[in-house]
């Protein structure tokens, strides 16, 4: 079935899915680039790479790419459409300076974007792992997702200040179900999910190994409070991933996206001073509040990591497969001294986490004990998962209920952004350039 921009497919249109092409864009200084230009919209262009950028976000979220020549290149014009749609928004809300959308409200719309898919993926280790299969950091992502918010807010108050809400459109229950009845094909099934509590067993360093972590990490506060710079010293000193970015994080929340240790830190700290050394279970941190925005902190952290041995890891193997014959025998985590996480996730995120789990997993019963599995996240080396399996709610089609609501504002969004799209078309030069060539 070929993609229509009004159907239920992804359930989101076109519009927020893509970058929109700005008005006066120009290729980097010192760099000429000869694009193929699609579509003319007043003073703007479309080019042919901004909609096969189109195209591939749309697949990375699911969308078949048609096979067939004629099909694809239908698919190719409805989109054009929907971005041809959305620069005609951009250039009349940009002539209002009123409109405009602070990098404060954006920092604060992705920052919650971002701790939702943090809560979907289950953990944030496994959104980076994620994106990192898309050769995309978190930073990266968290551009990207500015400049889409950017838009959706910008067409938000384009819509409101024109005096134009979805308030007076009316679906009715029948139209509702008509459309949820004529896009069944595109309506994903519900995923069977799996609810388990697990522990996740890292190799412990010694004592005497840990005394050094934290002996460097005293003589760089040392450095610290004679003045040196802490991005600089992030960049020699640190550990951690962040190094390279002078041991930059993005925005945080007291929130347990970070370890219980490191928040409350953060949180404690006044901006501009550098901690002492915190103890967590990656080694000893030294912190830095740069920004303090409402209930958000802007940090850089410098990370000493305790040499982990051979013989720690032989000690962990251990306790690993005890722990596991423990359970076995009908111990609970509690017995072990262990406070367990419990999640409730289908089978494709467990697989973002570890593979090997969700192999493990899916053979699995109500009560057992599936590990200890290794973890695959080479960030957490010889680490090991153990968990147990507490209930498994099956699969099946999603039901009308559950996607009424959603069907219902997207219907009215589509009529209002409709109305408007006519308008702003009917005043506007509009030259299409892709054809069957």
């Amino acid at each position: 079935m070929v993609y229509s921009p009004g159907r239920f497919a992804l359930f989101a249109t076109v519009l927020f899915l893509i970058s929109p092409p700005l008005e006066g864009q120009q290729s980097p200084q010192g760099i000429n680039i000869v694009e193929r230009v699609l579509a003319v919209v007043g003073d703007s262009m479309i080019s042919q790479t901004q909609l096969d950028q189109a195209l591939l976000a749309m697949e990375a979220r699911g969308w078949a790419r048609p096979t067939g020549a004629a099909e694809l290149l239908e698919a190719k014009l409805e989109i054009l459409e929907q971005m041809i749609n959305q620069l005609l928004i951009v250039q009349d809300a940009s002539k209002d300076s009123l409109l405009a959308v602070s990098e404060e409200e954006l920092e604060d719309r992705v920052q919650q974007q971002i701790d939702g898919q943090v809560i979907g993926f289950g953990t944030l280790g496994a959104l980076q792992r994620a994106l990192a299969e898309q050769n995309m950091t978190l930073a990266l992502y968290r551009e990207q997702q500015k400049n889409l918010i950017r838009q959706q807010v910008l067409q938000e108050r384009y819509f409101a200040k024109r005096g134009r809400s979805t308030a007076s459109i009316t679906i009715t229950e029948e139209e509702a179900r008509t459309y949820f009845e004529e896009n069944q094909d595109q309506i994903p099934e519900r995923p069977a999910t799996f609810k388990f509590e697990s522990i996740e067993l890292q190799p412990e360093p010694s004592d005497a190994v840990k005394a050094v972590a934290l002996a460097r990490a005293d003589s760089v506060l040392g450095l610290l409070r004679d003045g040196a710079d802490f991005a600089e010293l992030a960049q020699r000193f640190s550990d951690g991933p962040s190094a390279e970015a002078g041991g930059e994080l993005p925005w945080i929340r007291q929130d347990g996206t970070m370890v219980e240790e490191f928040e409350e830190m953060a949180f404690a700290l006044p901006a501009g001073v550098p901690s002492p050394p915190v103890e967590t279970q990656f080694g000893y941190h030294l912190i830095l509040v740069e920004r303090v925005r409402g209930g958000e902190r802007r940090v850089r952290h410098i990370l000493f990591q305790p040499e982990i041995t051979a013989s720690d890891v032989e000690v962990n193997d251990a306790r690993a497969e005890s722990f596991a014959e423990r359970l076995r025998a009908g111990a609970t985590m509690a017995d072990l001294g262990q406070e367990p996480d419990t999640v409730d996730m289908p089978l494709e995120a467990i697989a973002r986490n570890s593979q090997a789990l969700a192999a493990a997993m899916q053979d699995a019963q109500v009560g057992d004990v599936v590990g200890p599995v290794r973890v695959a996240d080479p960030r957490a080396e010889n680490t090991w998962f153990l968990t147990r399996l507490l209930e498994i709610t099956p699969g099946g089609p999603g039901e009308f209920s559950e996607f009424r609501d959603m069907i219902v504002e997207r219907m009215k969004d589509e009529r209002l952004t409709e109305s408007v799209i006519e308008g702003l078309r009917s005043q506007a030069h509009i030259e299409v350039r892709l054809g069957g060539g």
